[in-house]
């Protein structure tokens, strides 16, 4: 069987992950008086006072009612993509470099690495506990990772697997600058486990001079912006790089050229999958894009249909939200839809007993 696994925030939380709602919260109460001298930190708290009449100075933060981060990206995408303004913030100022969309779009990806790259601190315990259990009942080997998380938690997890004796090696299904060089990421070889990260990951580092990605194995390497740029440079022509991040907005951009090849891959292993199991991902209306892919796969294959299971519960998740969630799963890939009432915490505990459910 060809099982496919499909991580959303959900799995990501279960390590201590901040999830979308708590992003600024978690930024701005980690912030000293001296972080505030920052220029970032002066234009976000310019932006959240003009834009909404929050003032993460002198506002209690834990009192605050932000915005959703995908509301505020929303606004800054929309107004990127109409090229038009806002009072405070220009589309365009050739005079001066601040109060810029632009520069405010980088800002506030930086805030949300540093937000999430806190967190990959942890032991990544049920990321650990999921491959440990597919490797030990010999499934890992037919198993495909696709993430719409930027975390590295399953990324280190499985490079973690890396070993003399046992040599199974991380595969991104990108090529990086780093396979050129000795001592650095080496390409991957069989036996691999495949991970492909449709929205990017903190730990790559795109040029836009030579169009090449370098990875920054075991770190979190978009906080090089923030702590020193001259470590963010490209390894193959020693230009400065640029994040992959693509927002959890409507307004996605997905013409990165490895974007497009990991989505290309993604379509690819879904075709040969036998079951997609989702954990930790609510099927967002704002990810049109992979319920398009999902649909171009399900109604264009030459093999049995695809068959879906579902785990996204967690402790003292209402009723209602479930049986929005379900219908919503179900309203677009069918009634057959294996809804659990399971978290991913669960799954991950034992997935053969889960998986063995599956009449296939």
């Amino acid at each position: 069987m060809k099982i496919a696994i499909f991580l959303g925030a959900g799995a990501s939380a279960a390590e201590h992950c901040p999830i979308q709602s708590q992003l600024f919260v978690e930024y701005f109460k980690s912030l000293t008086k001296k972080d505030y001298k920052s220029e970032m930190n002066i234009e976000l708290h310019k932006f959240f006072k003009d834009m909404f009449n929050i003032d993460t100075i002198n506002d209690d933060i834990d009192k605050i009612l932000f915005p959703t981060f995908e509301e505020v990206l929303g606004l800054i995408d929309l107004a990127e993509q109409r090229r038009e303004s806002f009072k405070s913030f220009g589309f365009e100022n050739l005079h001066k470099k601040s109060n810029s969309i632009h520069l405010l779009r980088q800002h506030l990806m930086l805030l949300m690495a540093k937000s999430i790259n806190n967190s990959d601190k942890t032991n990544n315990y049920f990321h650990k506990l999921l491959i440990d259990n597919l490797l030990k009942e010999d499934i890992l080997k037919d198993t495909t990772f696709i993430s719409a998380n930027y975390d590295i938690h399953i990324d280190n997890t499985i490079a973690g697997l890396y070993k003399k004796d046992n040599p199974i090696m991380l595969d991104y299904g990108v090529n990086f600058t780093n396979f050129d060089f000795i001592h650095s990421w080496k390409r991957p070889q069989n036996p691999s486990v495949k991970l492909y990260k449709i929205h990017g990951s903190l730990n790559w580092l795109y040029c836009p001079v030579c169009n090449s990605l370098t990875i920054t194995p075991y770190e979190g390497g978009i906080m090089r912006f923030l702590d020193n740029i001259n470590e963010a440079k490209c390894l193959a022509c020693n230009e400065i790089t640029v994040p992959i991040i693509i927002p959890p907005t409507y307004f996605k951009n997905i013409t990165n050229l490895f974007v497009s090849t990991v989505v290309n891959e993604v379509e690819k292993t879904l075709r040969k999958s036998d079951l997609l199991i989702f954990c930790g991902y609510s099927f967002s209306d704002a990810d049109i894009h992979i319920k398009y892919m999902i649909k171009r796969v399900q109604t264009s294959r030459t093999k049995a249909p695809l068959k879906f299971m579902v785990f996204n519960s967690y402790e003292g998740k209402r009723k209602y939200s479930k049986k929005k969630e379900e219908d919503r799963y179900k309203r677009f890939l069918g009634e057959e839809v294996i809804f659990t009432d399971n978290s991913f915490e669960d799954f991950a505990k034992d997935p053969l007993h889960f998986i063995n459910t599956i009449n296939i």
